[in-house]
C-alpha cells in the first residue's frame, strides 16, 4: 500500500511538472500583449502623441509603445514622427512650417493653420518673368494721302515680349501668425515697331495730326516706335484669416515708362524728314490690400493665388520733341510738362503658382501673373495736346499738356525657386 502511495504520489508530481511545462511553453508561442516601462513623465508621453483628433494629415499607430493613441488622429508624415526603439518611444511633433501641403495656408504656405510659434523665419524667392503688354488706347496715327484710309492706329501696335527677374523675401514672426513681405520686379524692352514701307498713295498724318502738324505733309516712308518698360517695389504686412486664407496689406511703388515716335521722310525735288517723340513716366505710390489663398492641392503640387489692389498717387512727366528740316536749317522743338500728382491711378494684379517641392528646403514654382494699371500717362495721348510746329515767317511759341487717361494690361509666365531657412 505504501509503495503504490510512493508510486502514486511520484507519478502525481511527474504529471504537474508536464503540465506547467506546457503552459509555460504554450504561453511563450502564443501573442502576447506587450507591457513596457511607464513614462518617468506623463506630460512627456503627451508631446509625442496628438491629442486632438482634428489635426489634418496626422496618422498615429494604435501600436505605439507606452501610450495609447487616438486612433482618430492623424500624424503629418512630413515631421518626424514617434518610432520605437528598443521599446521606447521617441520622437516629438513639430508645430509650424510645413514644406508639404497638408499644413499650407495660401500664397506665403508658412502659417500654420493653428497659430503656434513658426520654425521657419524666412523664405526668398528668385523668379524669371516673360511678359506682355496690351497696346495703347485708340489713336489715329497715319493714314494714305490721297484716300485717307487708315494704316497705322496705337491700337493696332502690339509689342513683343519682355523679360525681368522677380524677387521676394518673407520674414516670419515666431510668436504670431504675421509676416513680412519685400518684393522687387522690372520688366524691360517691350518693343513694337511698324515699318511703313514705299507705295504710290503717300502717307500722312491722320487727323487731329501730331504736335499741331497737319495732313498736309504727306510721305513716302517712314516708321514708328514704340518701346516701355515697368518697375515695381512693394513691402507688405501678412495677417492670417483662416486655414488657408491670408489677407495683406502695404505699401507699394510702380514705374511705368513709355516712349512712342514716328519718322518719316518725302523725296521729291529735294529730301525731306521729320521726326515726332512723346517720351512718358509713371511714377506711381500709394497703398495696397489683398489676399493669398490656398486654391488645391494634388499629390504632388499645390495651387496658391493672390490677388491685390490699391490707388496710387501718380507723379508723372511727358516729353515731347519735333524735328524738321522742311524749311532748310534742322528745327528742333521741345516741350516738358509735368504734373504730381496728374491724377489718381489703380494697380490691380492677380496671380496663380503651381509649387512643386524638391526637398524639404526648396520648391519650383510655375505659374501666371497679371497687373492691370489705369489711370497713367501715355504718350500716343499726349499727340494732340502739344504744339510743336514749323515756323510760318518766325518762331512760334511752343505749349504742352499732359493727359492721364491710358491705362494697359501686362500678363507674364513665371518660373522660379523657393528657399526656406
Amino acid at each position: 500500500m505504501s509503495v503504490r502511495m510512493n508510486a502514486t504520489g511520484q507519478v502525481g508530481r511527474r504529471s504537474l511538472v508536464t503540465v506547467l511545462a506546457a503552459v509555460v511553453a504554450g504561453g511563450l508561442a502564443s501573442p502576447r500583449p506587450i507591457v513596457a516601462a511607464p513614462f518617468e513623465d506623463a506630460g512627456a508621453a503627451r508631446s509625442v502623441l496628438t491629442e486632438s483628433s482634428g489635426g489634418p494629415g496626422r496618422v498615429i499607430s494604435d501600436r505605439v509603445v507606452g501610450a495609447t493613441a487616438d486612433t482618430g488622429s492623424a500624424w503629418d508624415g512630413s515631421h518626424p514622427g514617434p518610432t520605437v526603439a528598443d521599446g521606447i518611444v521617441t520622437g516629438t511633433e513639430q508645430h509650424g512650417y510645413d514644406p508639404g501641403f497638408a499644413d499650407s495656408s495660401g500664397l506665403l504656405g508658412s502659417f500654420p493653420s493653428s497659430c503656434e510659434p513658426c520654425n521657419v523665419c524666412w523664405v526668398g524667392r528668385v523668379d524669371a518673368l516673360i511678359a506682355w503688354r496690351s497696346a495703347p488706347p485708340d489713336r489715329p496715327l497715319v493714314e494714305t494721302g490721297f484716300t485717307g484710309v487708315p494704316v497705322l492706329n496705337a491700337n493696332g501696335m502690339d509689342s513683343t515680349a519682355a523679360a525681368g527677374p522677380r524677387f521676394s523675401l518673407f520674414r516670419f514672426n515666431h510668436d504670431r501668425c504675421t509676416g513680412w513681405e519685400t518684393s522687387y520686379f522690372q520688366l524691360a524692352n517691350w518693343r513694337s515697331e511698324r515699318p511703313l514701307g514705299p507705295q504710290d498713295d503717300l502717307y500722312a498724318l491722320a487727323p487731329p495730326g501730331i504736335f499741331g502738324n497737319a495732313n498736309t505733309f504727306n510721305f513716302n516712308t517712314g516708321v514708328a516706335n514704340l518701346g516701355s518698360r515697368m518697375k515695381s517695389l512693394e513691402v507688405n504686412r501678412h495677417w492670417v484669416l483662416g486655414e488657408n486664407v491670408n489677407f495683406l496689406g502695404g505699401f507699394r511703388w510702380v514705374e511705368w515708362q513709355e516712349n512712342f515716335s514716328l519718322s518719316d521722310e518725302f523725296v521729291g525735288t529735294s529730301t525731306i524728314q521729320d521726326f515726332y517723340a512723346t517720351d512718358a513716366i509713371n511714377s506711381l505710390y500709394g497703398g495696397q490690400i489683398g489676399i493669398d489663398a490656398l486654391l488645391f492641392t494634388l499629390p504632388w503640387m499645390r495651387f496658391d493665388s493672390v490677388v491685390k489692389a490699391g490707388a496710387y498717387y501718380n507723379n508723372a512727366t511727358q516729353t515731347s520733341l519735333y524735328q524738321s528740316d522742311a524749311t532748310g536749317p534742322l528745327l528742333s522743338q521741345s516741350v516738358t510738362v509735368g504734373q504730381s500728382p496728374v491724377s489718381a491711378a489703380f494697380v490691380g494684379e492677380v496671380g496663380i503658382t503651381g509649387v512643386v517641392p524638391v526637398t524639404s528646403w526648396l520648391d519650383i514654382r510655375v505659374g501666371y501673373s497679371g497687373w492691370w494699371i489705369s489711370g497713367i500717362v501715355q504718350p500716343t495721348q499726349q499727340l494732340s495736346g502739344q504744339v510743336l510746329t514749323q515756323p510760318a515767317g518766325g518762331v512760334e511759341p511752343t505749349s504742352g499738356t499732359i493727359t492721364a487717361n491710358g491705362g494697359v494690361l501686362v500678363q507674364a509666365v513665371t518660373l522660379g525657386l523657393e528657399g526656406r531657412w
